[in-house]
């Protein structure tokens, strides 16, 4: 075996939750980050994640506090409804300028793919637009985005969220179910003004059963959610 390859045990176990395997790697030296960064790849050659590469890439340049809200959470790789009251490290991560930075790219790079779909300039394949495995990150960087409540982010979400509910033409397929909950969640989780609109918008066009339930269930929690965080000031926002 080669210096860098390593085993499918290995790659199981340092996978399942990389962030902690990331810091544990930082602390072991470059040959342990080498390793994980072998077996992330080898995951992806099985099971694509291009965006969680990406933000695996990120890791080093974030904050400590950041690294360990990641780590530390049972809800870092997948944030349900039934997870909201809970820690999400969203929260701390939104004061993170690498990692905010990094969500606005990855959201607006996001909603520009699922925009040229729908726009007939990439083909559809129903459930294709992003990886399952990516959907987490993705949703999380909505979540982010929405602590903050950064300008830019109304017109992302006003575009994604709807727009990733319901398939080009008359199919009652999707660009991507798991995005779709996910940011159906992370509405509910922390809703602004834009993100409900977007929810109402979403609501209004998605034809695939499934989806509309779920999201029929965010909906007027969210709506409850916002008046409560519109009533408390200096909440909505990171300077």
């Amino acid at each position: 075996m080669m210096a860098n390859e390593v085993s499918m045990d290995e790659v199981r176990q340092l996978t399942e939750q990389h962030y902690q395997s990331f810091l544990q790697a930082r602390l072991a030296g470059a040959k342990a980050l080498a390793r994980l960064d072998a077996a992330m790849q080898a995951r992806h050659a099985v099971l694509p994640m291009p965006i969680t590469l990406r933000e695996l890439a990120l890791l080093p340049q974030l904050r400590d506090a950041s690294l360990l809200a990641l780590a530390r959470s049972p809800h870092s790789g997948h944030w349900s409804r039934d997870d909201i009251g809970d820690t999400d490290p969203a929260q701390e991560l939104a004061g993170d300028a690498a990692y905010a930075d990094f969500a606005r790219v990855i959201l607006e790079e996001a909603a520009a793919h699922v925009a040229a779909i729908h726009a007939g300039q990439l083909p559809y394949v129903a459930d294709a637009a992003f990886a399952t495995a990516d959907s987490g990150v993705l949703a999380r960087a909505a979540r982010v985005a929405a602590y903050r409540d950064d300008a830019w982010f109304a017109p992302v979400i006003a575009t994604l969220l709807p727009q990733v509910c319901v398939a080009p033409g008359t199919a009652k397929s999707a660009p991507s179910q798991s995005l779709a909950m996910a940011l159906g969640h992370g509405v509910e989780t922390i809703p602004t003004q834009a993100s409900l609109e977007a929810l109402r918008a979403a609501l209004d066009q998605v034809r695939h059963a499934g989806i509309r339930k779920k999201l029929e269930r965010n909906l007027k929690p969210a709506e409850k959610a916002l008046r409560a965080r519109s009533a408390l000031p200096g909440l909505i926002g990171v300077s």
